[in-house]
């Protein structure tokens, strides 16, 4: 088990977090509004753009949300200085040996989370998010080779969100460099994926509300996006992190123990031609387990626990894929269930 970062450090992260998350209310401006949809409250920011007024959503309604708002009512506005705070953190961790992002990375994501897909429940997958984790978690893991960008969005919250990307998710893409879109073999005029000249490639995920191969659209990222298996427990209920790039970028990642299951579930669903990518499935889930069977282990437990509750398939495809755990994460899951 690698040593954790030194105290100073994962304080130094959560700061930059706090702050990302502050600092993202304050660049939108407005005045904040909870509004009641079906039983729950939500907040949104509304404002005045030339001669029309728009809300923009900010999320849930929470107790660390409320806090945030009431924090920046009373709060300075001066957002280059409140940049130029974070770059001092940036720098810190990096020194302190957090993983980075790529320029071209960090260009992409810093784009997307500005035009506001995160703020709208977008989720950063793959391993871009599992290279956030040694951040989140405090201690060093084998750093991911990162391949293509994977955000993904809960379809149903796509539809109810009464919000969306101006510009579009494309159009977003494009502010950074020359992206040609990938054609769906079943729809040559619809895309979920992108490739950049400079080879950067972005693919967008949905959940599979049922079985289908065609793509799916998602109005509040005004793109469509094609469906997955088992992507819904993934992202439920997603988590905060900050990029180090430049002066820090807001992400949502999954949360750690769903991470990992559900690379175990996927694993052994790769077809014989993806091994490569099932032994980093394994891989990647072992890291994670071991390292929160030791320091979140309820995490780990509860995240488990939701994953068998949905039925004996997901059990099933939980003890496949835990079969080809090293013997020393297979013991780390052990441990929870005991």
């Amino acid at each position: 088990m690698a040593t954790p970062y030194p105290l100073t450090a994962q304080t130094a992260y959560s700061d930059l977090l706090d702050r990302l998350q502050d600092d993202a209310l304050a660049a939108l401006g407005g005045t904040p509004q909870c509004r009641r949809v079906r039983g729950r409250a939500y907040w949104y920011l509304k404002r005045r753009v030339g001669d029309r007024h728009i809300e923009s959503y900010l999320g849930p309604d929470s107790p660390e949300l409320r806090d945030r708002i009431e924090k920046e009512r009373a709060g300075a506005t001066d957002l280059r200085a409140r940049e130029r705070e974070r770059g001092k953190l940036v720098r810190m961790l990096r020194q302190a040996g957090y993983p980075t992002t790529d320029a071209q990375t960090g260009k992409i994501l810093a784009a997307l989370a500005k035009a506001g897909a995160f703020r709208l429940r977008a989720v950063l997958v793959g391993s871009h998010a599992y290279n956030c984790y040694p951040a989140v978690l405090g201690r060093p893991l084998s750093a991911a080779r990162t391949e293509d960008i994977d955000v993904a969005q809960h379809q149903a919250i796509s539809i109810a969100l009464d919000d969306a990307l101006d510009p579009d998710f494309e159009a977003v893409l494009q502010t950074i460099e020359a992206f040609q879109p990938r054609p769906s073999p079943r729809d040559r005029a619809k895309a979920s994926a992108w490739r950049g000249k400079s080879g950067a490639a972005v693919e967008l995920l949905t959940t599979m509300q049922k079985p289908t191969e065609a793509l799916v659209e998602l109005p509040a990222l005004r793109a469509h996006a094609q469906p997955l298996h088992f992507l819904d427990y993934l992202i439920h209920e997603a988590m905060p992190a900050a990029l180090l790039y430049r002066y820090g970028v807001l992400v949502s990642v999954p949360q750690p123990a769903r991470y990992a299951l559900h690379k175990l579930i996927v694993a052994p669903r790769r077809a014989a031609k993806d091994a490569h990518k099932a032994a980093k499935d394994i891989a990647q889930a072992a890291e994670l387990i071991v390292a929160l069977a030791e320091d979140r282990p309820d995490e780990l437990e509860a995240a488990l626990e939701e994953a068998c509750g949905r039925g004996e398939k997901w059990r099933s495809a939980l003890a496949k894929g835990a079969k080809r755990l090293p013997k020393h994460a297979a013991v780390g899951l052990q441990t929870v269930t005991s």
